[in-house]
């Protein structure tokens, strides 16, 4: 805590206060020794979750652009100095603090380096540190070549310290610079003058001082300079391979390992499959076979020798789950099963139809029975469906009675099916005519009566009295009494 202290360079009168939060707050010893070293008694009106609420609460305020606050920045810090130790066999300084204490964190450097071959950089904490070795790892920078002219080469080495504060190369370059001749392009001139006039330079741009190249003290002449080459400098970057050896896995054992665990997830998750595929079929097994065998479930609803010879499947297939195929491949036990089903499925239908099959009826009779009732209406003249044109309600009439016919046929049939017999007609198409029945009924009866629209009356004081003709006495004049 005195550290802490000393690491802010703040005296105790400049510190407000000294929150505390988390389950060792509630030590004593540790609230005595925050009042020890800040002079202050130490504050616990947080607790770990509204910490978390009040960081998340101020983090959403300043990223959203209808809340204004103020200026508020979190810096995250290193916590050690880290230096970097390379050969000093080229009487350079071998080593370099290029993260100090309290540094901030994400953050990059760029280190230049002259080498004509491989070489190697060592990160160290640069001080006293927790640990048992202070060595952080070993980085080799390979595939390093001199110039063309055998000179060293400038290496590029980009060192970081990540947001977990993890320090690493993470790159490095070499630098080659060409030179490539190239010849310059004449100026087009102008017809009447020879030569164009230069171009002013643009705001904020400098002008190009330099004098024209001379030889011995005079100009050179321009045809000499139309034929020169100018010499262009072209620079290239070349990555570099790295070699680094840290205390904890390289990228290489990490992406072995993520690929393993993949393999592994993979696994799982067939296996889960596989297992979920048997349970599926063993509880086919159980659950078919008490229906089946059950008269008042689906027994009625099979023939008696489809009936003892799906139960005898059923039984077999449970000592093959026991025994053979107790551990099976996925696709095995979902084939056992499609052809388990296969034979139960239209059982439980049967019974599905016979069990919905007179509700469906009952409505179908039902609608009829009210389209009936309101084609009667209009028969009889009433004010509510006098409107309609005598035609349409006629294709109402013939609708209905062809629905009337249809169900009077199909519930003829459906009387004399056996329940082990699939129905010549379901519910669903039952409930289809019931729904086109009702389409086509609504359609027609419920048109509204067309609006009739009053006559426009003119207000009483819009009205403008007429002139009387010429010779004429007004009425209110012709009544009046003169002496």
């Amino acid at each position: 805590m005195r550290r802490c202290l000393e690491d802010s360079k703040l005296r105790q009168e400049e510190i407000h206060s000294v929150e505390i939060v988390g389950g060792t707050s509630r030590i004593p010893a540790i609230k005595q020794l925050i009042e020890q070293v800040f002079g202050k008694t130490a504050s616990t009106t947080l607790n770990q979750d509204e910490a978390v609420a009040r960081g998340c609460a101020l983090q959403c305020a300043i990223l959203s652009p209808a809340v204004r606050v103020r200026d508020f920045s979190v810096t995250d810090l290193q916590n050690y100095p880290i230096k970097l130790v390379w050969d000093t066999s080229l009487k350079e300084d071998g080593e370099l603090e290029v993260f100090p204490a309290n540094h901030q964190v994400p953050f990059s450097k760029m280190l230049t380096f002259y080498r004509k071959e491989n070489f190697n950089i060592k990160a160290f904490y640069n001080c006293d540190v927790p640990y048992p070795d202070r060595e952080i790892g070993q980085f080799i920078i390979k595939e390093v070549k001199p110039t063309t002219e055998g000179e060293s080469s400038k290496i590029k080495v980009k060192a970081r310290i990540n947001l977990h504060g993890i320090f690493s190369v993470v790159s490095a370059s070499l630098v080659e610079k060409k030179e490539s001749a190239e010849e310059e392009t004449p100026m087009e001139t102008s017809p009447e003058n020879g030569a164009a006039p230069a171009a002013q330079p643009a705001a904020g741009e400098a002008m190009d001082q330099t004098a024209p190249p001379q030889e011995n003290g005079e100009p050179t002449d321009d045809k000499d300079k139309k034929d020169s080459k100018k010499k262009k400098h072209v620079t290239k970057t070349v990555e570099l391979p790295i070699e680094s050896y840290t205390h904890g896995f390289t990228q290489t054992m990490l992406n072995d390992y993520q690929e393993q665990e993949c393999k592994m997830i993979a696994s799982d998750k067939q296996e889960k499959e596989r297992a979920d595929a048997r349970n599926a079929l063993e509880e086919y097994v159980y659950d078919a076979r008490g229906r089946i065998s059950d008269d008042d479930d689906l027994g009625t609803f099979i023939l008696a020798g489809d009936k003892d010879k799906f139960v005898r499947d059923l039984d077999n297939m449970e000592n093959w789950l026991y025994e053979e195929g107790e551990d099976c491949s996925r696709h095995i036990y979902v084939e056992k099963l499609q052809v388990l089903r296969s034979v139960g499925e239209p059982v439980k239908v049967r019974k599905a139809e016979f069990e919905n099959r007179n509700a469906a009826l009952e409505e179908l009779a039902q609608r009829i029975m009210l389209a009936q009732k309101v084609t009667s209406q209009y028969r009889s003249g009433d004010e509510k469906y006098n409107h309609l044109p005598a035609a349409d309600v006629s294709k109402v009439e013939e609708t209905v009675n062809a629905a009337a016919k249809w169900l009077e046929e199909n519930r003829t049939l459906l009387s004399s099916c056996p329940r082990t017999q699939d129905p010549p007609v379901t519910v669903s198409l039952i409930k289809e005519q019931c729904k086109s029945l009702e389409q086509a009924v609504m359609s027609t009866m419920n048109k509204p009566k067309p609006k009739v629209e009053p006559p426009p009356t003119e207000p009483a004081g819009d009205k403008v009295p007429a002139e009387p003709k010429q010779g004429e006495t007004p009425a209110d004049q012709q009544n009046m009494d003169v002496e």
